[in-house]
């Protein structure tokens, strides 16, 4: 059984104002507040199409490798549903901004993008259950009606629900690198509906499924791996897979069924006879092209090859412009690239992700951080301590030195000071002793371990394993 796979994914644009008309973009404006003629579709109301949802999605197209059309259109896609107050949503069917792009995955698989499109969203429905299946009624807010989206159709290159699942997060983290998309799932901005159909070991092809409502990278995964199974299954029992649209329910975690799957005629396009034919001249693109930012990929590559950063490490640094920024500021104040990267991603990136918040950089300034380095580098705190005054830092925004200093926390390498307590740690462990005299040289991390139980941490690891060899060889009585 091979699975295949294909992604339609729509991502609002972050305008200042909708597509077609002046009213502002705010989610968290009360419902149907943000409304006019022209995005509730009144008599008479014309549409004039916003430049900026235009320019984003050029930048789209060219970061997604795709060809930039100097002449495209708009359309109406003609569908009665309670959240779509027109009858119709204006779209480009016919003739899109950008076609024939790509997107490469990690484990080197080119997934091919047909088709970037400018469109406009619907509204928002309320439901009164978390399980659409459940709700008694529904609530209508008109306020998303008109925010502009692109809409990003893939070919079904695709055979894992994991390559589904980073696509989608390498096209998050791309969109969000241009500015032209906050790429928050959870909220709406990206929305993505998989296309999913099975080839039996003989080459029989089941129909294709369309899943929506998928909220969450994992959920795509979750989703894509659920149908594919369903749609195996119904293959080796000898049954018909329906052509149909089904919406993924996160509470049961499963697929239900929504309603048969629309034919492209069963819409009715035609040419939006309210605008004009959109025209962009070269000159225009190739503008755009030039001042688009160094992109995720090519940072993280660029990392590699410059500061010889793990790959893991230059990924996770490169993939969020804040950042890739906080990092390159760290590395520009004289600090080693390698051990930033190391930090930033190991300790405090984990406390964000502990606490599930994207990352802010003045949570933890870098001079904080800074500091913080060089007294763990010059062996003036341990890497315990250090990992405690972040957590510190992390939480109240305190001075690193301050924090050194209540708690006491500077190391002590001092050997007049060292070299009794080590002493008396060998003393109390005589068949250790032994063992190092035998030749197992290892159990000089025992000695150091105790040590720095008896010093709570203050005492330098590396000074006290060098005074503890010498002890033990006899260099100091």
């Amino acid at each position: 059984m091979k699975t295949v796979i294909g992604l339609e994914i729509h991502a609002q644009l972050l305008t200042e104002t909708k597509a077609f008309c002046t009213c502002e973009i705010d989610v968290n404006a009360k419902p149907n507040t943000n409304i006019c003629p022209v995005c509730t579709g009144q008599p008479g109301a014309l549409p004039v199409l916003n430049k900026k949802a235009v320019e984003f999605a050029i930048m789209a197209g060219l970061a997604l490798n795709c060809e930039i059309h100097e002449i495209s259109s708009f359309d109406r896609k003609n569908y009665f549903y309670p959240d779509l107050p027109k009858g119709y949503q204006i779209t480009q069917y016919f003739h899109p901004i950008a076609t024939e792009g790509y997107l490469n995955l990690d484990n080197g698989k080119h997934v091919r993008i047909r088709r970037i499109h400018i469109e406009e969203d619907a509204g928002k429905m309320v439901h009164s259950s978390e399980n659409i299946t459940e709700s008694k009624e529904s609530l209508i807010d008109f306020n998303r009606c008109g925010v502009p989206l692109i809409e990003i159709v893939t070919e079904p290159d695709m055979e894992k629900s994991e390559e589904a699942k980073e696509f989608m997060e390498k096209l998050r983290d791309i969109l969000r690198t241009l500015g032209v998309c906050s790429g928050n799932m959870e909220e709406g901005a990206l929305r993505c509906d998989a296309n999913v159909s099975v080839v039996d070991d003989n080459g029989r092809s089941s129909s294709r499924v369309e899943v929506k409502n998928i909220n969450s990278f994992r959920y795509v995964q979750y989703a894509i791996e659920y149908e594919a199974e369903r749609i195996s299954k119904a293959l080796k029992d000898g049954k018909d897979v329906k052509h149909e649209t089904r919406g993924w329910n996160f509470v049961t975690r499963t697929t239900v069924s929504l309603r048969s799957k629309e034919e492209e005629n069963d819409y009715r396009y035609f040419p939006e006879p309210d605008l004009p034919i959109l025209k962009v001249s070269k000159s225009q693109i190739e503008n755009i092209k030039q001042n688009l930012p160094e992109l995720p990929d090519q940072k993280s590559e660029r990392y590699v090859k410059t500061y010889g950063l793990a790959k893991d490490n230059a990924n996770i640094i490169a993939k969020d412009k804040i950042i890739s920024a906080y990092f390159e500021k760290l590395v520009s104040s004289k600090m080693d690239p390698k051990d930033s990267s190391n930090w930033i991603v190991n300790d405090l990136l984990a406390l964000f992700n502990a606490d599930s918040v994207d990352f802010n950089p003045d949570k933890v300034p870098i001079e904080s951080l800074k500091v913080l380095m060089e007294y763990t580098n010059s062996g003036k705190i341990s890497r315990l301590s250090a990992k405690e005054i972040l957590g510190e830092i992390y939480k109240n925004n305190n001075n690193p030195q301050d924090i050194i200093k209540e708690k006491n926390l500077i190391q002590v390498s001092d050997e007049n000071s060292l070299v009794p307590v080590i002493k008396k740690v060998i003393e109390n462990n005589p068949s250790v002793v032994e063992q190092y005299k035998k030749g197992k040289t290892s159990v000089v991390g025992f000695f150091v371990g105790n040590v720095m139980k008896e010093t709570k941490g203050k005492a330098d690891p590396k000074v006290v394993g060098d005074l503890a060899k010498k002890i033990l060889d006899g260099e100091i009585k």
